[in-house]
């Protein structure tokens, strides 16, 4: 059994939330914008809301092995054959999800910030912190993370605020976007936005019970929702639909435009810390989450043997996609919008086969390979 310690809840919701609210930093608000326009800031609670009803499902599988984590479950209830084959599954998905936050946070950089610097001293920087963190641990990097949540939160919030001069309430007209239709089937889709929670099932060892489980997920979904929601809502306000739909960085392109006074104006440099703290810590965590996955599939005690090879891989799929367009077009695509089916669907099937079989509780080692 892998050792990863213990966290408490605080530290679980900083982790789950960190990793859910980092996207509005990256190409995620201008996607959304283009997709729904002036309904973006509400097509996000339809999404929340989807999630929601979708970790409900999860839960009620959790709670039915109380004390394993859903690598275990898959074992228990498929057989240790299908199970484990469906843990390595997500496991190169955390993988993929890690490599592909990382060359879209690169990209990101290059294009706005390090034009010049070569990319393969930005991803060595990088990919080395991450290694780092893995290393030290699950523990290590949920005390980072909650350390790390609140000046990003508290940065955020002061950007908002220097940008309120630029808030118009005329911008989120017409009220239902591009049609009620489109809305809500882009609202129940970018449920996947919220994937992020399910991580929480693969750390539930690390958690006290199934109730700390519950309400970790719980709280980060619904934080999350309304984090999404006022950001995108002041977006659209600040730049319109057309316009927001064009930028890479929504986030970062609205801390360009405050000017207050000669004395307050490029305010980006805030952002640029934000966004760089958010950044290392939740690829860190979706790096070592892959890892972690991995050893529960094959019971290694330690992740730190791991460290570098799974090092070399991040690298490699990160390198893989030969721009940002098909980063945003194609990758980005496919985890925001379309892992849910996946991520949430693949436990929702193991909970209906557990209910079929009339499983609950139960052993590992009393299944057949």
């Amino acid at each position: 059994m892998l050792k990863e310690g213990k966290i408490g809840l605080a530290e679980a919701v900083s982790i789950t939330t960190l990793l859910i609210i980092t996207k509005i930093f990256y190409s995620s608000t201008a996607v959304v914008v283009k997709k729904t326009g002036t309904a973006a800031w509400y097509m996000t609670i339809i999404s929340f809301l989807t999630s929601m009803l979708l970790f409900t499902l999860v839960y009620i599988l959790m709670k039915r092995f109380p004390g394993k984590n859903i690598i275990e479950i898959f074992q228990i209830v498929l057989g240790r054959f299908i199970g484990k084959s469906l843990g390595l599954g997500f496991s190169a998905f955390i993988l993929y999800y890690s490599a592909m936050s990382l060359r879209e946070f690169l990209e990101l950089l290059k294009a706005y910030v390090l034009p010049y610097t070569p990319p393969s001293l930005i991803f060595a920087s990088f990919i080395c912190v991450t290694i780092l963190l893995a290393y030290l641990g699950f523990e290590v990097i949920a005390r980072v993370s909650y350390i790390s949540i609140y000046p990003v939160l508290i940065g955020l919030g002061i950007l908002l605020i220097l940008a309120s001069t630029y808030y118009k309430v005329d911008n989120i007209k017409p009220f239902f976007g591009y049609g009620l239709n489109t809305t809500m089937y882009n609202g129940v889709m970018r449920s996947s936005a919220y994937a992020e929670v399910m991580l929480l099932a693969v750390a539930m060892n690390t958690l006290k019970d199934t109730k700390t489980f519950k309400k970790a997920g719980y709280i980060s979904l619904v934080f999350g929702g309304a984090f999404f929601s006022i950001c995108l809502l002041l977006y659209v306000m600040a730049f319109s639909y057309t316009i927001g739909s064009e930028n890479l960085s929504g986030m970062f392109q609205l801390s360009r435009i405050i000017y207050l006074s000669r004395f307050v104006q490029r305010v980006e440099s805030l952002f640029l810390f934000i966004w760089v703290i958010s950044s290392v810590v939740t690829v860190s965590i979706s790096f070592y989450m892959s890892m972690a996955t991995y050893c529960k599939v094959f019971d290694i005690p330690s992740q730190k043997p791991l460290v570098y090879v799974f090092g070399i891989l991040l690298f490699t799929l990160a390198i893989l996609p030969k721009n940002l367009s098909e980063v945003i077009e194609i990758h980005m695509i496919v985890i925001r919008q379309y892992s849910g089916i996946w991520v949430f669907g693949g436990p929702i099937i193991v909970l209906l086969i557990s209910l079929l079989l009339r499983k609950k509780g139960g052993s590992i080692k009393d299944e057949k390979i």
